[in-house]
């Protein structure tokens, strides 16, 4: 289906429709973002919405939640004309979102996250415990209502703030990338909350770069390419390998495969791990040229090991050895002298700045005053390639990493990681918000650094990810590795049934 038959409603169509979008336009700082997106939302529907990074996705969410008027266009709600100047206006009409980068109050309980912008909003906890324990028991979410939001992992907000949605009234719920760091268990458990709020009669459009995701849980899928809606598929009639294409215009290629499973010599020998709370007796090895995989429940000890690895979390080892050498981890700062680094899961530790400039923040080693002429151009020429590499969409390399979308902030930190000239390093969730094409690019730069006998840890929640990137995995359960194995000896299922909290492997 192409964008010239895409859009031509039919009367029934617009009067059948919950929101309806004409034309909308949108720049920001000078480059145009929406460029006349037209689309519509029927009750009782979900309506998937993929795109590459930088195209205008979580624009187009902003809008509608009242954060930012568009340029050009009219939305309607019904027949009604729409348009919010806050997001308490687009709450009173009915529209709810849950953002991108999302926050949550650390000192807020679940029962009062949940409630905390609806009619109930305020409450003391007391009064809000009973009613949240009922609706997280009813939707199948094994969360305390009396615990602390700053206790809880980053994938358990996101299923609290799914179960917010619930609580409230909206009619249209919003979910921008909820589920980029979920697990199979919990985008389960999402696609339950998204089956009762259509069942109830209310709409949802779901935002992910994960396109088996998209089409599970959505009736309708719509492309975004250049600013426009281009194409829209019926989620029974597609596969993922159609969405890709279309979304990067048939620019979908398998990428570049590494040399699968060849070991080198030892870099990382790890003995008798543990820590006072949770990990028992941990032991693995690391070859150079190597990705080693981790694969387990959440709070079975992963976060753990890679904490201890970089000097985050106090443990204990029998032996720690890198290329041979004994030695010790107690402080980030320790990690950093023995060349290892850690892209984390936390989306405030990307050690970027929003007001530095492009250039300066993909500086590997950083920006110094001091550079002569000539290296100051071939950093500038690096740059340049990586950002091409990486289709960074940006219209000045003095552009500051605040004028990016999410997913291209991602991949500039990634590639300022991935290019350091480190030993080994730990990636934890790093295509989190990634469209298809930059997971590919970024599969490149990890196959450029393993072929420099250099090596990886991988923690992701995508079973894809993981069969895919490494060559071997180790799943950990309880506090302790239960097995290793050659990822060319697993499938999809062994992944899920390692991820799932209940399952043993």
């Amino acid at each position: 289906m192409d964008s010239s038959t895409t859009h031509v409603e039919t009367s029934t169509q617009v009067e059948t429709s919950l929101l309806r979008i004409d034309g909308l336009e949108k720049k920001h700082n000078g480059r145009p973002v929406l460029q006349g997106i037209s689309l519509d939302v029927r009750p009782g529907e979900v309506l998937g919405l993929v795109g590459e990074n930088g195209v205008g996705k979580s624009t187009l969410m902003s809008i509608l939640a009242g954060d930012y008027p568009p340029d050009a266009g009219e939305m309607f709600l019904g027949d009604t004309p729409y348009q919010a100047l806050d997001h308490q206006q687009a709450r009173t009409q009915g529209i709810g979102i849950i953002r991108q980068q999302f926050r949550i109050d650390d000192d807020l309980t679940v029962a009062q996250a949940i409630y905390r912008e609806g009619p109930m909003a305020g409450l003391p906890h007391e009064q809000l415990e009973r009613p949240a324990r009922h609706l997280l028991r009813d939707i199948g979410i094994e969360l305390d209502p009396s615990a602390r939001m700053g206790d809880l992992l980053r994938s358990e907000h996101g299923l609290v703030e799914a179960a917010r949605m619930l609580a409230e009234d909206a009619q249209l719920v919003l979910m921008d990338e909820v589920a980029a760091t979920f697990n199979v268990r919990e985008i389960s458990d999402l696609h339950f909350i998204t089956s009762r709020l259509t069942r109830q009669g209310r709409s949802v459009i779901y935002i992910s770069h994960r396109l088996q995701e998209v089409i599970a849980v959505s009736d309708r899928i719509a492309v975004l390419v250049g600013g426009r809606v281009s194409k829209e598929f019926a989620a029974s009639d597609v596969t993922s390998d159609h969405i890709a294409d279309a979304m990067l215009e048939n620019r979908y290629a398998e990428g570049r495969s590494r040399e699968g499973h060849r070991r080198e010599d030892v870099l990382l020998s790890v003995e008798g791990l543990s820590t006072p709370d949770l990990l028992q007796d941990v032991t693995f090895e690391v070859h150079r040229g190597e990705v080693l995989g981790l694969c387990g429940p959440r709070r079975g000890g992963i976060n753990e090991i890679a904490g201890a690895l970089v000097g985050e979390t106090a443990a204990t080892w029998t032996h720690l050895r890198l290329a041979g050498q004994e030695r010790e981890i107690r402080t980030p700062a320790d990690a950093a002298s023995l060349r290892i680094a850690y892209f984390s899961d936390d989306d405030d530790e990307l050690g970027l700045s929003e007001s530095e400039t492009i250039a300066r923040s993909m500086m590997a080693s950083g920006w110094r005053d001091d550079l002569d002429f000539a290296s100051e151009v071939a950093a500038l020429r690096e740059i340049i390639e990586t950002l091409q590499q990486l289709n960074v969409k940006t219209q000045s390399l003095k552009a500051g990493l605040g004028t990016l979308s999410g997913g291209d902030k991602q991949k500039v930190a990634l590639s300022r990681w991935m290019t350091e000239d480190r030993d080994l390093i730990i990636l934890n969730e790093p295509t989190r918000g990634l469209d298809v094409g930059a997971r590919r690019e970024i599969f490149g730069i990890l196959a450029d650094h393993t072929a420099n006998s250099r090596s990886a840890i991988l923690i992701s929640s995508d079973p894809g990810e993981l069969l895919e990137w490494c060559d071997r995995i180790a799943f950990v359960r309880g506090g302790k590795i239960t097995r290793i194995a050659d990822a060319a000896d697993l499938d999809d299922a062994d992944i899920a049934v390692a991820m799932s909290s209940r399952a043993a492997v």
